[in-house]
């Protein structure tokens, strides 16, 4: 087993990125309640894709810390993680088919445009999984720069990257979908 680490973080950055993690994990857990007593499926919708984005931001946080700190590789965790993302990927092809054959049925075209969102989603998994393959077959040499790299490129084209608004009307009113 390897360890390898960025220690690119000063202590101020280090330490900020700890209380936004902190601060990430306190909104999750305050939205929770308000969003198992909400009755309308929209708010729900809403409150759960507040409380996933800030978890997955919580998860961000935690990534950094740990690879300032640590990075292991080896053996026995390539081989289980390959294993693993295989399934995924495979699951994750399944659910991109349903996905486009749901979208070609679709005809309402403000439902349509929810499932196309979901597709879009599908494919993007498709793509980290393939990515996170690529790093478990990397040899460890490299493995410092590849994923320093690949980390940086996935913050900047995935977890940050803004989606342009959508409008969708239901019973007249306006709702924006960011």
């Amino acid at each position: 087993m390897k360890t390898l680490s960025w220690q690119i973080l000063d202590e101020n950055a280090l330490n900020k990125i700890k209380k936004q993690k902190d601060f990430e994990d306190e909104t999750s857990k305050k939205l929770t309640p308000l969003y198992k007593s909400a009755e309308n499926p929209i708010i729900k919708l809403y409150l759960h894709s507040i409380i996933l984005d800030t978890m997955r931001h919580s998860d961000t946080c935690q990534m950094l810390i740990d690879m300032n700190e640590r990075a292991q590789i080896g053996d026995e965790a390539t081989k289980l993680g390959e294993k693993e993302i295989k399934i995924h990927i495979a699951e994750e092809a399944k659910m991109l088919k349903q996905a486009e054959e749901i979208s070609k049925l679709v005809k309402d075209k403000k439902i349509k445009q929810i499932i196309l969102g979901i597709l879009e989603d599908e494919k993007k998994h498709h793509r980290v999984l393939t990515d996170l393959m690529g790093i478990l077959k990397k040899e460890s040499k490299e493995w410092d720069a590849y994923l320093y790299d690949l980390i940086t490129g996935f913050l900047k084209h995935h977890l940050f990257q803004k989606i342009s608004e959508k409008k969708i009307r239901i019973g007249g009113s306006p709702i924006a979908f960011n």
